[in-house]
């Protein structure tokens, strides 16, 4: 028996950083929402778990989240099965693109099935919040609101699709960083009216939604990557609806009328992708 499944990346379409709690978390207030955008995993029989990226083992693969969301299914269950994992890495990394969360969720899923664990969906929730603040996001997709530490999902009808050009900024940014330039900056809270962005996204009104949006990180990740800011606004200026940084950078995308801008766009960028999000029905 072998599975082929897919990860897909997200995008925020705003970030905002309510308070930092005493144990060390954020208390967070997010609209995301899935693109097509996604790396390709293959899950197959083995006596020993593995994982090659792109062809390549990885040696001690133990902080790996793929490994890390194996071992926990198996801890979960007091078992000791394994599977060959391959995964075809698409995503850009260091880009607040949820690639790593994106993976975890999609073997989480997958593994109960491939192993036939028949552990309800709550309980693998239960397991992803363990694993990363993303990972229960990722494991819901579409489009949703999501509170707390990333634990708290609510999920959002009518996403649309939209035309996205997005470029993954530099060598990208160590989110741990970010957070940290973030506390000792005192940036605080930008009050971002999630609902008045997921409503203004859900009709497809970008401009409106671009007026009444942010992201709290946006700062802190200029300071430590200014390029940030010039892709930014270079997205503005070739006419995108939208532009926004992504979870913590150093992802930048925009939104297009058309497939035939971004594409237009993207040719103007180097290293930069098209791609659209997905819609409520193919979630």
């Amino acid at each position: 028996m072998h599975m082929k499944i897919k990860a897909h990346a997200k995008i925020n379409w705003s970030l905002d950083i309510l308070n930092r709690r005493d144990d060390g978390y954020h208390e967070m207030d997010m609209l995301m929402q899935q693109v097509e955008l996604h790396d390709e995993i293959m899950i197959s029989p083995s006596r020993f778990t593995t994982l090659t990226v792109n062809g390549k083992t990885v040696s001690n693969a133990g902080k790996n989240l793929i490994i890390r969301a194996a071992n926990a299914l198996n801890e979960y269950t007091g078992e000791k099965k394994s599977a060959r994992i391959d995964l075809n890495k698409r995503i850009p990394v260091r880009a607040g693109l949820g690639g790593g969360s994106a993976d975890c969720a999609a073997v989480l899923i997958a593994l109960n099935e491939f192993w036939k664990l028949k552990i309800p969906f709550a309980g693998l929730l239960k397991i992803g919040e363990k694993l990363g603040a993303d990972v229960p996001y990722c494991m819901t997709g579409g489009l949703c609101r999501v509170r707390g530490i990333g634990e708290i999902v609510e999920s959002v009808t009518g996403a649309p699709s939209a035309n996205l050009v997005i470029h993954a900024v530099g060598s990208g940014l160590s989110t741990q960083a970010v957070f940290s330039d973030f506390d000792i900056s005192g940036d605080g809270a930008l009050h971002v009216d999630t609902k008045a962005v997921q409503e203004a996204i859900v009709s497809e009104n970008y401009i409106q939604a671009q007026n009444v949006t942010g992201n709290a990180l946006e700062r802190a990740a200029v300071r430590m990557l200014p390029e940030i800011e010039n892709e930014i606004r270079a997205l503005k200026d070739m006419g995108a609806l939208y532009y926004a940084m992504s979870g913590s950078g150093s992802a930048v995308y925009g939104v297009f009328e058309s497939e035939k801008d971004a594409k237009s766009a993207s040719e103007k960028i180097p290293n930069s992708f098209v791609t659209k999000t997905i819609k409520a029905e193919e979630a």
